[in-house]
């Protein structure tokens, strides 16, 4: 019965000074963020299946959105994002599709750029923003307002570390299902191989 009172008291709502203060120092990280790169795990977690899915890869980021995501494990599958264009690699089965004709793509490449490079907090047109102290490090809980990706996404969550940056993504369905993205080994603003952005 102590179980949920413990859980509570460690997670308290940020007040309206100190998401100020976090906000800022979101924005200046942002601000002055040119490059990432990170490796990352990823687990989706699905009611009807046994067991998660679990995959693991590398992430480029490259200012102002140009992103790359590399799954090497347990396949070899790449998705960039870069000029208004979505680029599949399928171990080796290639396609496109403009993000200006598909809307909704357009929409989420915004959410899964936002997510990284912190800008998700400034998009109040779109997101609900609430903000929560856990410990050392900052919960945001996002919920999308625009109703197309809210019917793929119910709610995001994002942790960001004592240093105010990104830990991990979780992305949450209205079935309860989830896809939880953590990050590791984070380089900031290094020189990346202008190949990793190559279709």
């Amino acid at each position: 019965m102590l179980l949920p009172a413990i859980l509570i008291a460690q997670k308290k709502e940020l007040t309206d000074a100190e998401i100020k203060s976090f906000k800022t120092e979101v924005a200046k990280h942002a601000e002055n963020l040119e490059s990432l790169s990170s490796d990352f795990n990823q687990v989706k977690y699905m009611q009807l299946m046994k067991d998660e899915a679990v995959s693991e890869g590398k992430l480029y980021y490259k200012t102002p959105d140009v992103l790359k995501w590399e799954y090497h494990e347990p396949y070899n599958y790449h998705i960039l994002f870069k000029e208004n264009q979505l680029f599949l690699n399928d171990d080796g089965v290639k396609s496109s599709t403009n993000l200006k004709a598909n809307k909704l793509f357009g929409k989420l490449v915004s959410l899964i750029s936002g997510s990284v490079n912190g800008k998700l907090l400034e998009d109040p047109e779109n997101f609900k923003v609430t903000y929560y102290n856990s410990g050392k490090n900052v919960q945001a809980i996002i919920v999308p307002l625009d109703e197309s990706v809210r019917e793929m996404f119910s709610e995001i969550i994002m942790i960001f570390n004592g240093e105010n940056f990104v830990d991990s993504v979780k992305l949450m369905e209205e079935n309860g299902d989830y896809t939880h993205i953590t990050f590791r080994n984070i380089t900031l603003n290094a020189k990346l191989d202008p190949a990793v952005f190559q279709q």
